[in-house]
């Protein structure tokens, strides 16, 4: 486990592809999205925090803390990041933080340990590119990147990671997948009956 790193599972979307269900509490036999995600996660992280903008009271059972947007307005995927970091914005430690989709309830967490055994002295950032595609909804982020991602978002909307990670400074970590299913993102319904018949294959 590395006691420097925090996982930030990211649910606070409007899931609007999905008639606005929360696909955190979608099915894989019989567990939900999240379940599967904390399961795969509990081992390599320090904690887990979830940040959610909605259904705040069906996550309580999991018992971890729960994060609002601190800055209002669905400003993607940095506003979760920049919240679960809020907290921790005065701390001395080399903290880092991992975010990760609600919606991809498959993954592998070697790309955890290929993290850890990377040099972080220069960058501030480290995004997947996994089987060469770059996926910035699995990456890294340093808690010395707070002031910036906090001045970031609240002089503009719908900031892309890939531009904040650019100025900041990133390295690409390479991740293989091990079957069609790790890292398989469900953005709608037809998304999630390939992710089933994918599991059966598999």
């Amino acid at each position: 486990m590395n006691k420097n790193l925090i996982s930030v599972i990211l649910t606070g979307g409007k899931s609007s592809r999905m008639n606005f269900q929360n696909k955190s509490f979608l099915k894989l036999d019989n567990k939900f999205f999240i379940e599967n995600i904390i399961d795969n996660l509990e081992q390599k992280v320090s904690k887990i925090i979830i940040n959610a903008n909605n259904d705040i009271d069906k996550y309580q059972y999991l018992n971890l803390e729960i994060v609002r947007d601190k800055i209002s307005g669905y400003k993607g995927p940095l506003a979760g990041l920049h919240s679960a970091m809020y907290n921790y914005q005065n701390t001395k430690e080399d903290l880092w933080f991992t975010i990760l989709p609600t919606d991809a309830p498959i993954i592998n967490n070697d790309y955890i340990d290929l993290f850890k055994a990377q040099d972080k002295i220069k960058e501030m950032a480290f995004i997947s590119k996994i089987n060469g595609s770059v996926e910035p909804m699995f990456s890294f982020w340093s808690i010395k990147s707070f002031s910036y991602l906090d001045q970031i978002l609240n002089n503009n909307d719908g900031y892309k990671i890939m531009k904040f990670a650019e100025e900041i400074g990133f390295k690409y970590l390479n991740v293989n997948k091990k079957s069609e299913a790790e890292f398989f993102n469900v953005n709608n319904q037809e998304d999630y009956e390939i992710l089933l018949d994918l599991l059966k294959i598999n």
